[in-house]
């Protein structure tokens, strides 16, 4: 994924997972891959997908239940 330099990358991560959201590749009640597997594949510090995570939660898109992950709402 490429980047912009006009937006947080948390944010520009948020909105790429909630188009995957919005055009069903992820679905409703699905898990959601581990903040690891997110810093992996985005190549970022885990720390950045933490704050992506918090995002989507405020948004009201995701809930995380502690142990066992983030799940799509």
């Amino acid at each position: 994924m490429d980047f912009q330099n006009d937006q947080p990358i948390y944010i520009q991560i948020g909105t790429f997972i909630k188009e995957q959201i919005i055009n069903g590749t992820i679905q409703p009640g699905e898990k959601l891959p581990s903040v690891r597997e997110y810093a992996v594949l985005f190549e970022v510090s885990p720390l950045t997908i933490h704050r992506t995570v918090q995002y989507l939660e405020a948004e009201g898109i995701i809930v995380t239940r502690k142990g066992i992950g983030s799940f799509v709402r």
